[in-house]
């Protein structure tokens, strides 16, 4: 029985010893989290977004710090002088003037104002959409291939039309405060990368890795035999969705090859973009930076099409908005409002 009582009190006081070693690891876990970041900001590491909260107080504490105006946190643009990377020695896109291509020449060049609309949407951002390109070792012409596209809209997926599983592996977020597919240059590096991903897949044969760009990776194999230096025989056995794209990319890069003797505007690659980067906390809303630097709405709006709403993510400590620059009318020279 000595030994029973031995037993059982050698088993009380375990327990008790337990219960208090729960006790501290419970307190431990208490300050651990109160001192870790807010659950929506883990959301690019892979936690769900709370995509339904409401938008967040301008006076009222929301993700750990306290929202202010552009102004009142000190935020200014971030400075940079705009150069875009030196080329690599990339040869020009083979354009080929197929029956295809030439039904879509013909098309373009009878309503030339509408081709006109693209380009003249798209000439803020060509500079950075183009630097992406060559810093992956594409040639210019791709660029093109977005207004084949989307006829480079900012609405719905954006200029080069990605699907969401396709969007997110290359790393543009999606969620109902912002799709950057709708975003010119994001939604470039993200084409950049797959087009030069596919392009290695499809041994370096251009007019395969676009067919694998319209129809998926796995299109290489099923293509592969396809390819040869006859493209009017290789677009004729395309499925029909991939021979208009092509036929639609290779007429637009050829009249933009040729703008001046179409009467089409110069599309302009080597100039800066007219507007700076300014980096604000997560949750400031659009119309206070608009009134922080001179501008309106309605310009934040069409700078940062990947603003679903009038507002930047409130998930974030910071986001990055495009502000427009201005010219001082009497000097020339650029000055930040």
């Amino acid at each position: 029985m000595g030994t029973v009582g031995k037993v059982s009190r050698g088993r009380m006081l375990t327990a008790k010893s337990i219960l208090k070693v729960h006790t501290v690891l419970a307190a431990i876990l208490v300050v651990g989290f109160t001192g870790m970041p807010s659950f929506a900001d883990e959301l690019d590491s892979g936690a769900p977004a709370l995509l339904d909260a409401p938008a967040p107080s301008l006076t009222r504490q929301t993700s750990g710090f306290e929202l202010e105006t552009p102004a009142e946190a000190g935020a200014q643009p971030i400075g940079h002088n705009f150069v875009l990377p030196v080329p690599r020695p990339v040869a020009p896109f083979p354009i080929q003037l197929s029956r295809y291509v030439r039904h879509y020449l013909s098309d373009y060049l009878s309503s030339p104002g509408q081709l006109q609309d693209s380009f003249d949407r798209s000439q803020p951002y060509l500079p950075e959409m183009v630097g992406e390109l060559r810093s992956h070792g594409l040639p210019d012409d791709l660029i093109y291939l977005a207004f084949a596209e989307s006829e480079f809209s900012k609405k719905g997926k954006g200029p080069w039309q990605f699907n969401l599983d396709t969007a997110r592996r290359f790393g543009l977020h999606v969620d109902s405060y912002v799709d950057e597919r709708r975003d010119p240059v994001l939604s470039t590096k993200a084409a950049a990368e797959y087009l030069a991903t596919l392009h290695d897949a499809a041994g370096d044969d251009w007019p395969v890795t676009l067919v694998a760009w319209n129809n998926g990776d796995r299109s290489i194999d099923r293509f592969w035999s396809l390819r040869g230096p006859n493209f009017e025989k290789f677009g004729h056995r395309l499925p029909r969705h991939t021979r208009t794209l092509l036929g639609r990319f290779m007429a637009v890069a050829y009249i933009a090859r040729h703008a001046a003797s179409y009467g089409i505007t110069i599309i302009k690659l080597n100039v800066a973009p007219a507007y700076e980067t300014l980096r604000v906390r997560g949750g400031t809303l659009l119309n206070r930076i608009a009134l922080d630097h001179g501008t309106t709405l309605m310009r934040l709006r069409e700078l940062n099409p990947a603003l679903l709403r009038d507002m930047v993510p409130p998930y974030g400590r910071s986001y990055n908005v495009r502000i427009p620059l201005q010219q001082n009318a009497s000097s020339g020279t650029r000055v930040h409002f």
